[in-house]
């Protein structure tokens, strides 16, 4: 009877380290584009660079992130010992992104009458706010609720914003990202503690 509770406790405290090891990389998820996010607001507010930087930039980065997600994914799935494939998931996932992407950045500015940096600050909460929204449809990880609830409850401030509405989304999706990154990071504790 005593090594079966030997045997519980060890298995429970491995599942903890393995929820732990999930909680970690959705941290870093969040926490690679915070610093993907950050860097773009140094160089645009130093190098004051034209807008057509953003066409090399954001690839770029794009490319980077999954580059240093995909990595960190595939020793969660080695140390988690996961087998299958994710192939479904993830494509459920690139199309919330996509339809984001036509949402925030074509269907908003398209209906708003509003001021440039309105409209972009708007678009840009928007787009945020859905697809990562949709990822937590999909996830049910209650740590990315600050990653698109702050985003969406913006939305009208920015909307009704005369200026820096732009600046608003950008600190505000910071803001979320960074609550999302420290509540994964809490989680990850609590299931090793526990």
């Amino acid at each position: 009877m005593e090594e079966v509770k030997e045997l519980r406790e060890v298995l429970e405290r491995v599942e903890g380290k393995l929820i732990a090891a999930g909680k970690m990389y959705g941290a870093m998820n969040f926490g690679v584009w915070l610093a993907i996010m950050s860097l773009y607001y140094v160089m645009m507010g130093v190098l004051n660079l034209p807008w057509q930087f953003n066409l090399i930039y954001w690839p770029v980065a794009f490319i980077v992130a999954m580059k240093f997600t995909g990595n960190v994914w595939k020793r969660y799935v080695r140390l988690a010992g996961i087998s299958g494939s994710s192939w479904k998931e993830g494509a459920v996932i690139m199309g919330i992104w996509i339809t984001g992407v036509l949402l925030g950045w074509i269907v908003v500015p398209l209906a708003l009458n509003k001021p440039v940096d309105t409209e972009i600050g708007v678009a840009l909460l928007t787009f945020i706010s859905f697809s990562v929204g949709g990822m937590f449809a999909l996830t049910r990880e209650r740590e990315m609720i600050p990653a698109f609830g702050i985003p969406a409850l913006l939305i009208p401030l920015a909307y009704s914003t005369v200026s820096n509405a732009t600046v608003l989304a950008a600190f505000g999706i910071s803001l979320g990202f960074s609550l999302t990154t420290l509540w994964y990071l809490h989680s990850a504790f609590m299931a090793i503690e526990r």
